[in-house]
């Protein structure tokens, strides 16, 4: 699998098939047991479980802020401009909060929630490297892994979230998106990965090839 910037690439796959894992490991969040994976250094990533996966629900939103990128950052956090960059973001990604950045996780409903993930993920990865001194700037990240990012969320939440995909892949992300709902795939790729029993097939998004490959019946070519 060779991903490009510029590109969405749909995952499609009944449950078990293996699309799980296949999006951790672009994640970065599993190891390969054997073959070669060759990520960028930084990768945004949208789990499936928000609250399990995604958020610390009791801490602020600045303090899930902090969480981009956390695993490689050192030195002193500057809450601060975390806080001026939460700010903007809560308004730029219509996150209603009803308390602003220092509002608990917790206490937003799931479409907002979800909205301020995909906030903190997408609007820069070098967010993270500048944010010493408080100066935040936005950067396409190289790299965009969501695993069924609207599971959960009402009409309205779901296309604000799958339209700020879309502009990651217009700004020149490569874009993977797994989603259960296949006219979902279908109508956000570019191409299609299927995965039936662990096996990979690369598809253009076409309902009934998909489909089929879906079944295994593509799975021998």
């Amino acid at each position: 699998l060779t991903l490009h910037p510029g590109e969405l690439v749909g995952v499609a796959g009944v449950e078990g098939s293996g699309q799980h894992e296949l999006l951790r490991l672009l994640a970065g969040r599993l190891r390969p047991t054997r073959g070669t994976l060759r990520l960028p250094p930084e990768v945004a990533f949208i789990p499936e479980d928000r609250q399990r996966d995604a958020l610390l629900l009791d801490g602020s939103l600045v303090e899930n802020l902090a969480l981009r990128g956390a695993g490689a950052r050192r030195g002193r956090i500057a809450w601060t401009g975390l806080a001026r960059r939460a700010e903007g973001l809560i308004a730029r990604f219509d996150v209603r909060t009803g308390g602003g950045p220092s509002a608990a996780a917790r206490a937003l409903s799931g479409g907002n929630q979800q909205k301020f993930v995909v906030a903190r993920e997408l609007a820069g990865a070098a967010s993270a490297r500048a944010g010493a001194a408080g100066g935040l700037v936005d950067a396409a990240p190289a790299l965009v892994v969501a695993e069924n990012p609207t599971r959960g969320l009402d009409v309205r939440a779901t296309a604000a979230v799958l339209d700020r995909l879309r502009e990651a892949r217009d700004a020149g992300s490569a874009v993977v998106v797994y989603s259960s709902d296949l006219d979902e795939v279908l109508a956000l790729a570019d191409r299609v990965l299927v995965v039936y029993d662990g096996r990979t097939t690369m598809l253009p998004p076409d309902r009934e090839r998909v489909g089929q490959a879906m079944l295994g019946a593509l799975a021998d070519g």
